[in-house]
């Protein structure tokens, strides 16, 4: 039943395939980037907690925000650094097999909102990456898209749902 939806999906919501596709490969991005982080010792190294404390003081983010970052976030590193790596491997299985794609684009622009606030317009991560900031307002703005089109409906599993509860989930 469920691989039946899975093929009725071309032929209804065919001129989605585009957006499939970016979709597809939006969640290989996370999917290899939370696979990389596992088999690193970003979970084991306070990278995430340097990261914080090197580009507080150049933050954007409102006062509260940067108290929670300050006080609670860079004690807690690894519990924020599991939950981020578990979040961007929900994100990407969720966008590859296109099932909850609406809950996991949810998900990814809470991220990209805590990751534009926490890091503010120009920085440079403690590993030597670039964070920019117009690439994750693009990222944002490509997680805002593919939820509110539902891009899970076409060459994705929200198709069966879709077709039998109609809601906003799906």
């Amino acid at each position: 039943m469920l691989l039946v939806a899975f093929v009725e999906s071309f032929k209804y919501i065919g001129h989605l395939i585009p957006v499939a596709c970016l979709r597809i490969f939006l969640g290989g991005y996370y999917f290899k980037h939370a696979l990389a982080s596992f088999q690193s010792d970003y979970l084991v190294k306070a990278y995430l907690a340097e990261d914080i404390r090197q580009h507080l003081p150049s933050s954007t983010a409102p006062e509260w925000y940067r108290w929670f970052l300050e006080n609670v976030a860079i004690s807690n590193w690894q519990v924020f650094a599991i939950s981020l790596t578990t979040l961007q491997l929900f994100i990407g299985v969720s966008y590859i097999i296109g099932l909850a794609v609406r809950p996991a684009a949810l998900v990814g622009v809470l991220m990209s909102m805590a990751l534009m606030g926490a890091v503010g317009i120009n920085a440079t991560g403690s590993t030597g990456a670039s964070i920019n900031f117009q690439a994750t307002t693009f990222m944002l703005v490509l997680h805002l898209v593919l939820g509110w089109i539902g891009a899970g409906r076409c060459l994705g599993f929200d198709y069966f749902f879709y077709k039998r509860r109609r809601g906003l989930w799906w």
